[in-house]
Order: structure tokens, then sequence, then C-alpha cells
């Protein structure tokens, strides 16, 4: 990574120098997203991260059998994959500081305050208004939720589907379940093939085909 200049390290990550936010947009706007977002998470008022709370019970309603939404510090989770003011937004789910703030502050007290019907009607109003909110906060619920290790566990528990479920495959595969190589297959597929070295691929003469009905 290219810090030169005295440029901070990329809150994102990417593998080209960073820009002054606001001006090229920077690590935001090349290279992959950092593996498990923002090392420092954005930081929401208290009433802002009520919002958020409440909207995760609102979009995973609770259960006994299940881990609550808002118990999960999703609030941490959200920080760390909205793109920080001053830097191009290029990432699921596009939410960006300023806009997505505004958003809560816009539902704020009330909607946390308010009750489960009152929040469902806010919710399903932003969906039908189409508003980025909506999908904003159920991408990220969704996605932090889902990450739990408490919610696997609770997946392994209460669905019969879900007995062998060891929760996402990204970045390192299922190492639970993934069946070894077999080495005699390999050894056999390594004696049995063959490839051409790039200099000795020939075109091939097309110009005598025609095509026929």
């Amino acid at each position: 990574m290219d810090n030169a200049l005295g440029e901070k390290p990329a809150p994102f990550g990417a593998p080209e120098t960073t820009a002054t936010p606001g001006e090229a947009g920077g690590y935001f706007e090349t290279g992959r997203p950092r593996l498990g977002g923002l090392q420092n998470p954005l930081r929401f008022t208290d009433t802002q991260a009520a919002v958020i709370n409440a909207a995760a019970d609102t979009i995973v309603p609770p259960h006994p059998d299940w881990p609550t939404a808002s118990d999960l510090d999703l609030v941490t989770f959200v920080g760390r994959y909205v793109t920080p003011s001053g830097y191009r937004n290029k990432h699921f789910p596009f939410a960006t500081q300023d806009e997505f703030t505004a958003g809560l502050d816009r539902l704020g007290q009330a909607f946390v305050d308010g009750s489960v019907a009152d929040r469902t009607s806010a919710i399903a109003a932003l969906e039908k208004a189409e508003d980025p909110l909506f999908e904003q906060l159920r991408a990220l619920v969704y996605y932090g939720y889902y990450s739990r290790p408490v919610v696997t566990q609770a997946i392994q528990r209460n669905l019969p589907a879900g007995r062998d479920y060891h929760g996402p495959p990204l970045p390192y595969g299922y190492l639970q379940t993934t069946e070894p190589w077999d080495e005699e297959l390999l050894t056999q597929a390594q004696e049995n093939g063959s490839y051409l070295e790039t200099d000795e691929v020939t075109r091939v003469d097309l110009s005598q085909l025609s095509w026929t009905k």
C-alpha cells in the first residue's frame, strides 16, 4: 500500500494511493472494499444508534428461540459498512454517511418510542416510497444478523434443514465440511493431463467453413 506524501492508510483498503477526501474520492473509488469493512467504524449519536436497533428488531422480529437483533451490536456492524463523508460511494449497500444518518434522524426518537405496529408501518412506508434507506437498513440488518455465530447456532438448533449449516463460506470456505482431496486421483490427473504452451497454439483456418440450414 502506498502512503506517499504523508497520506494516512486507506479506511477501506485498496492497492493505490488515496486522495484527499472529497476530491478524487480516494480508496472508495478503486479496489475492493476492505474485508470486514472499516477498521474504525463510524460513530452514531445515541438516538441514531437506537433507531438502528429499533429497525433491526422490526426487520427481524424478536422470538424466544432466536437471538434478538438489537442485542448483537449491529450498530458497530452498520458503522463498518457506511461510506464516510467525503468519499465517493461505490460499495454495497451504497450507504453514505451524510444521507444515511439524515435518514436515521428523520425516523428519530418517535420511531424508537413507537409500537411494533408503528415501526412496521414506518419501515413499510420507506419501502413503498422506494427510499434508499429501506434497502440499506434491510441489507445491513440481514447481513449483520446472519453473520453472527450465535445466529448460526440457532439455525442449527431450530431448523431441520440447518443441522449441517456452518455459516457463510467466504472468505475461507466451508472448512469444517469440505472433504479432503483424493491424493491418488490427483496423481492420476497429473500423469494423464496435458496442455500446450502458448507458443505452440496455432490459429485454425475457418475461411472455408460455411453455414448450412
